[in-house]
């Protein structure tokens, strides 16, 4: 790592530091994650743990989509750290939000949505789960473009280059975690993701977080409440969920109040929004189906706001995140 010259801290969570640094080699800017704990599974240092490992991978294997951001390389250093080396793009969707003070307009809401769901779309068709999408961990570039970062929480899904269920339960930070996971869900599948997108859409509409709860009792009361509760508890999955018989679950609800908190959202933006928040998974949209909604296709501004992102990527689960175990 003596080629990165430190500039700044820019970042922090559950899985990493992010720092802004310098390559001396190239004097590209770029963005360095240092992994919690050295990141190795052995006493030896011998060997990167399976969760490092995964996150490489799975950045590795969305290289080249412009709406994910992309892995330059990965290093351990004789001290036993290990690191990531990314891109830098810019702040995140939080830090722009909390700047600027005010909703987005809805025109440019679907812009920044259609780009979150063409770089989900992408990671789900690889069979790749995020598992923590929330504003933080979306960056906005200098043109205002936006990439998915922070890939600490992602797995590989069935059908992907992994195993099937049961997955890692509890997941994704609380203000953005889909009611099945806080029913203690661990067969869940790429609709978590959406769910949480379906949040940070909502958020972009309104200038705050649509459910900030304080537990996750409170959370799913939040949820139940806003999007109504009647269609989750008619999911034949229901039953099985290890929080099914919570008082929360039995508790009458009016239907959903969502609409009543976005009157001037349009019909077919509705019907986005609601899809992404819809509380049985299997009725919830996937990404790919959010993009064919109407709200994206039939728009009269559609070319405006920015055609789907195009661009051919390479899925492969090579390069860079085999160079991290040479």
């Amino acid at each position: 790592m003596e080629h990165y010259e430190r500039l700044e801290k820019i970042g922090e969570g559950a899985s990493g530091v992010v720092y802004k640094a310098r390559d001396s080699r190239t004097g590209a800017t770029v963005a360095v994650k240092r992994l919690r704990g050295g990141g190795f599974g052995d006493h030896d240092g011998s060997r990167l743990s399976e969760d490092l490992l995964r996150e490489a991978a799975c950045l590795e294997a969305c290289r080249g989509h412009p709406s994910v951001v992309e892995l330059r390389a990965a290093h351990r250093d004789g001290a036993g750290g290990a690191f990531l080396v990314m891109e830098y793009v810019g702040p995140s969707v939080a830090q722009v939000m909390r700047e600027r003070g005010r909703p987005f307009p809805e025109a440019d809401a679907r812009r920044l949505m259609r780009q979150l769901l063409d770089g989900a779309r992408a990671m789900h068709d690889l069979g790749v789960l995020h598992r923590d999408l929330k504003p933080d961990n979306v960056l906005v570039d200098a043109h205002g473009d936006l990439k998915i970062c922070d890939f600490g929480m992602s797995r590989f899904a069935a059908g992907g280059a992994a195993t099937a269920p049961p997955y890692t339960s509890p997941v994704v930070t609380l203000w953005y975690r889909a009611p099945e996971l806080l029913l203690g869900s661990t067969e869940y599948d790429a609709r978590v993701d959406t769910w949480a997108l379906g949040c940070i859409m909502a958020e972009l509409l309104a200038g705050a977080p649509l459910l900030p709860g304080r537990s996750e009792m409170d959370q799913l009361n939040r949820a139940f409440d806003t999007v109504g509760a009647d269609d989750m508890t008619d999911w034949p999955g229901f039953s099985r969920l290890p929080r099914a018989g919570s008082p929360l679950c039995q508790r009458s609800r009016p239907p959903s109040r969502l609409r009543e908190m976005f009157p001037s959202l349009s019909a077919a933006g509705f019907d986005v929004l609601s899809g992404l928040l819809a509380c049985r998974p299997d009725r919830r949209l996937t990404a790919a189906d959010a993009l064919r909604r109407p709200w994206f296709t039939d728009a009269e501004s559609a070319n405006a706001d920015q055609p789907l992102n195009a661009c051919r990527f390479t899925a492969r689960v090579g390069g860079v995140a085999d160079a991290i175990v040479v």
